[in-house]
C-alpha cells in the first residue's frame, strides 16, 4: 500500500476533510508521513505488543492479519478478541493516547505487511497539523463501537451465527489462522468448532 493509499483510508476513516486534488491538507499530511512512517514486512508469527507494555505504534496492515487477544493467569488461556485483516487500524487506544500499560496482547500473523507510525510522531503530526486531532477521536469512537458490536455478538448470537458472521467479515480466515484461533474468537472451544462444522457442514 503506498502513502496515497493509506491517506484514502485515513481521510475515509471518520472526520478528517474529503481528501481531493489540490486538498493542501493533505499533501501536509503526506509530506509529513514519508519520511517518518515505517513499512514492515512479517514472514513469522510475531507479538507486536504483550500485556503490561505501553502501545507505542498504530499499524495500518497492507496486507495479511492480526489479531488480540487476553490471557487468563492461572492457565494462560489465550481469548481472542479482534482480529484485524486488511486496510484495518490496529492499537490499544487506551493504553497508546492514554500512555497505560496494556492488557491486550498484539499478535501479526506470517505474510503480513505492516505501516507504523509512533505516539511522538503522531503528536509531532497533530501539533504542526492540528486537523490531524480529529483521527484521534474518529479512532477511539472506531473501537467503542467494535466492543459494542463485540459485545453483542457474544450476548445474543448463536456460536454458528458468530462463524458465519466472521466468514463474511474475514472472507480468508480459516487459511491465515489455526482453528483454535477461530474457536477462541467465537468463544468456544475448538472441539465445539468442529462438531458446528459436522452437524451443520462448511458454508
Amino acid at each position: 500500500m503506498s502513502i496515497d493509499n493509506l491517506l484514502d483510508i485515513l481521510f475515509n476513516y471518520g472526520a478528517l476533510p474529503k481528501k481531493s486534488p489540490g486538498n493542501n491538507f493533505a499533501e501536509k499530511l503526506k509530506a509529513y508521513l514519508l519520511p517518518v512512517i515505517i513499512s514492515r514486512f512479517y514472514a513469522r508469527r510475531q507479538l507486536l505488543l504483550s500485556a503490561g507494555q505501553v502501545a507505542e505504534y498504530i499499524y495500518f496492515i497492507e496486507k495479511g492479519l492480526a489479531r488480540g487477544f487476553y490471557t487468563y493467569d492461572a492457565t494462560m488461556k489465550e481469548a481472542t478478541h479482534f482480529l484485524w485483516n486488511e486496510h484495518s487500524i490496529i492499537t490499544v487506544p487506551d493504553s497508546f493516547f492514554q500512555r497505560q500499560p496494556s492488557e491486550l496482547f498484539i499478535e501479526v500473523m506470517p505474510g503480513t505487511q505492516l505501516m507504523a507510525i509512533s505516539y511522538q510522531q503522531l503528536m509531532d503530526c497533530i501539533n504542526k497539523h492540528p486537523g490531524a486531532e480529529v483521527f484521534s477521536r474518529d479512532l477511539i469512537l472506531h473501537y467503542s463501537a467494535h466492543e459494542t458490536q463485540r459485545n453483542y455478538d457474544l450476548i445474543f448470537l448463536t456460536a454458528w451465527e458468530r462463524y458465519l458472521r466472521l466468514l463474511k467479515t474475514h472472507p480468508n480466515i480459516e487459511q491465515q489462522v489455526s482453528k483454535e484461533i477461530i474457536a477462541s474468537y467465537l468463544n468456544i472451544t475448538p472441539p465445539s468448532l468442529s462438531r458446528l462444522l459436522k452437524e451443520k457442514g462448511h458454508p
